[in-house]
Parts: C-alpha cells; structure tokens; sequence
C-alpha cells in the first residue's frame, strides 16, 4: 500500500530541523510529486501539498552534496513547478544548483528552453515547446519504458492547471506594460482561439483598481476595434509630468553639464 506523502506542515518541520540531512530526501521527493499530481489537475483537491520553493530547492542542495542520491525525473518535477510560478526566477536558481548534464538533458533542456522563452517575452514560441513535454515519450529513450515520474510530469502539462496559471502570469505581465495590446498578438501570446476564449478566461483574473481603492477589477476592462484595453495599473499609465520634476531644477542640470564639461578638457 502506498503510504501518503508528507503534509505541508511535516515539510516545514523538516526544513527547520533537518535541512542537511540526507535521510528526509525520501520524504521531499514525495512531496514534490505530491505538488506536481495537485497541479494535474484544475479540480479541488484533498491534498496538503502547497507549493514550496524552499523545500525543493532544499532537495536540490541535498542531490548537490550526494549526487548517488540525485533522481533526474524529481529534479525535472521541481523545475515544472518553479516554472509555473515564473516571472518569478526560481528556475534559474534551480539551474545554479543542478550540472549541466542533467539541465542538459531531456525533459530538463525543454524546460529551461521554455524558461528562456518566458523571460525574453516570445510567448508564442513558448506553447510548442511546452506541449512536447505533455508526450511521455519525447526524449527518452525508445529502448526504456517511460517511468511514472516521466507520465506524471506530462499529466501535468496536459493538465488545465499548469497552462492556465503561465497563462495568468503571462496575461499580468502583458498588462503591466501595455493599456492597448493588438487582439491578434494578445491571442497568440496566450495561445487562446478567439476573442470570447481571451474573455472567459480574463473573467477570473482580478486586479487592484489604479486609484487605491480596495475593490478588485477585471484585469481586462474591453476588447474593442480589435484592441484588447487592459486595466489601468501603476505600470500601464502614463505619469503625471511634473512627478518626475519634482528636486530637479534647470539650474542643477546646468551644473552638472558645465562640471562634465570641464571634466571633459
């Protein structure tokens, strides 16, 4: 009978206590599938598994000081989940704590490839390299029977959850810098098919209100003339001019020009 994995709370003990310990890796490895099989799924879930960056990365650290005790396909569940969690940088620090040969390989290459293309903002280029993680079988070897961890990882990508929360964190990024984004490239981006897909899924994402204020707005205020019109935000508007001439007079620019100047001879 398969025990059940470690509560969030047991973890958290263990990382205080323990974090050098070599003995509770069993336990952390459980706890990183038990992440993973709660993020396959859009449905509620029973589970005590919360997302924990610091307790994989603790796992990490512990296949750094014994490396006979690293599992490739843990390592490869934990960089899924720190993906999901971009823009933070979790899979970069990830990458520093892992060889380049298991980063290297399959299915960890895909997903640093699929990092990359988060950070650089090609979204669109980011849905096909991500799918070929959701086949079992995409880089592995013919000869050898693709293992559970490898089938749940890709029941993961297959899962509404994982797209749909990069897709969230891609929609917030999106409205941080722009207030008018073209409804073509918003829909390729997101790789939503249509108009009304980008409104349903927008629907459920809630914003603060620009002015303060308490109450929260859809992040997405129209789809208009084939523009999508994103909430205002602190990011997406345009300051008030005399902000930025707040302590800076004509006089102390004219210093400082005629001080280079002079530095400059």
């Amino acid at each position: 009978m398969t025990s059940a994995p470690p509560t969030h709370s047991s973890i958290q003990s263990l990382l205080q206590t323990s974090a050098y310990d070599p003995s509770i890796i069993p336990q952390l490895e459980s706890y990183v599938r038990a992440q993973l099989s709660s993020a396959s799924t859009s449905l509620s879930s029973s589970s005590d598994a919360q997302y924990s960056f610091d307790a994989n990365r603790t796992l990490i650290k512990l296949y750094q000081f014994f490396p006979d005790r690293q599992d490739e396909g843990v390592v490869a569940m934990a960089t899924l989940l720190a993906l999901m969690n971009w823009p933070d940088v979790e899979v970069g620090c990830l990458q520093c704590l892992v060889g380049e040969g298991v980063m290297g390989s399959e299915p960890c290459a895909t997903l640093v490839r699929c990092s990359e293309l988060l950070e650089s903002c090609l979204f669109s280029s980011f849905w096909p390299e991500l799918r070929k993680l959701g086949i079992p079988e995409y880089g592995s070897d013919p000869n050898t029977p693709v293992s559970e961890d490898r089938k749940l990882l890709a029941n993961a990508v297959n899962g509404s959850k994982c797209s749909n929360t990069i897709r969230e964190n891609m929609l917030r990024t999106l409205s941080k810098v722009y207030k008018n984004a073209p409804l073509k490239n918003v829909l390729e981006a997101l790789d939503l098919k249509d108009e009304s897909s980008l409104t349903a899924f927008a629907s459920k994402i809630m914003v603060g209100a620009s002015n303060g204020a308490e109450n929260q707005i859809g992040i997405v205020e129209k789809v208009e003339n084939g523009y999508v019109v994103f909430a205002s935000c602190v990011e997406n508007s345009k300051r008030v001019g005399s902000e930025f001439k707040k302590g800076v007079g004509y006089g102390d620019i004219a210093r400082m020009m005629q001080e280079s100047k002079i530095r400059g001879q």
